[in-house]
């Protein structure tokens, strides 16, 4: 994805991509989390979930992952691809089909969506994505009572400048965790690598990925979240800062959320290297650093320091 992109590429002249047709609330809405696989964006979604405003959505990903609808509107996919994606790969997956769009809505509601999105789509594409979205997660919400909700697919920060287009009162969660202990944790899943330096590359690339989205982004619209600040070192400015990036009034039921589970012995906050092999850990470690440096030079300072993490 390129760090910027037109309106005029998007809509391909036809409409400018903050449409009247999406009528704006009062509120920043709607929230997309990302960031590397295991690294808290469950639990900052929980946390943000807890409010009566904002519905949780479990990784619907459509909208953001390879082949999806950023994709689509970049011209890295085509139309009838990301459909037959939309209806097939992103309707069940998983190890136990126990994920996907079946989740959050059903399939004739999903078919007549795709089919509203299809006919929509040469005359105004944005529009027709943005109508898309809204008609797949819009009703889950709206089931649960809230009048938006927060998605945590991973690839949300990659394609966060497309979406931000789409989505102009939306607000973007940069979910970072040390990377040594993002590289144990994908090793300890036994249904994504246990290849080291796989998982540890997962890691790099999603950071220099969602580096490249912050820098393109509307000032004030991302906010970047440690877990090791928000589940240990530094937890009530940081419970304060998301907060206020929210602009919610009246935070108490995020409060109990927050003082019940979000807890560093349930993060595993200093434990990786107990989590792997001790020959993985030098590894890990060494390899850490030595990004690390690299990137501080490149300007990605949000990184948690080996020190910050221990």
């Amino acid at each position: 994805m390129s760090d910027a992109i037109t309106n005029t590429r998007l809509g391909d002249g036809k409409a400018p991509l903050d449409s009247p047709s999406s009528a704006s609330r009062d509120f920043p809405e709607p929230v997309f989390v990302g960031g590397s696989a295991r690294s808290g964006s469950h639990a900052i979604g929980g946390l943000i979930g807890a409010h009566p405003r904002y519905h949780l959505v479990w990784e619907s990903r459509f909208h953001c992952a390879g082949g999806g609808l950023t994709d689509l509107l970049e011209g890295e996919t085509d139309l009838d691809a990301f459909c037959e994606r939309l209806l097939g790969f992103w309707w069940q997956r998983g190890l136990k089909s126990d994920a996907g769009l079946h989740r959050v809505i059903d399939r004739p509601a999903l078919e007549q969506a795709v089919a509203a999105f299809r006919s929509a789509f040469a005359r105004d594409r944005p529009e027709a994505a943005r109508e898309l979205v809204r008609a797949v997660l819009d009703p889950c919400a709206a089931r649960a009572g809230k009048p938006s909700w927060v998605d945590i697919s991973g690839p949300n920060l990659p394609s966060a400048v497309v979406l931000a287009q789409l989505f102009p009162d939306a607000r973007f969660i940069n979910m970072v965790r040390d990377g040594r202990a993002v590289t144990a944790a994908i090793l300890r899943k036994r249904d994504m690598s246990d290849d080291r330096e796989q998982a540890f590359e997962h890691w790099l690339r999603r950071v220099e990925r969602s580096h490249a989205a912050l820098d393109a982004l509307p000032a004030g619209s991302a906010l970047t979240v440690s877990l090791e600040d928000l589940a240990a070192n530094d937890r009530e400015a940081t419970f304060d800062r998301l907060v206020q990036f929210l602009q919610v009034e009246d935070p108490s039921e995020m409060r109990d959320h927050f003082d019940n589970e979000i807890r560093a012995e349930r993060a595993h906050i200093g434990e990786w290297r107990e989590r792997v092999a001790p020959a993985d850990a030098r590894w890990i470690d060494r390899r850490y650093r030595r990004e690390l440096r690299r990137l501080r030079r490149e300007g990605v300072t949000w990184i948690p320091t080996p020190e910050r993490s221990a």
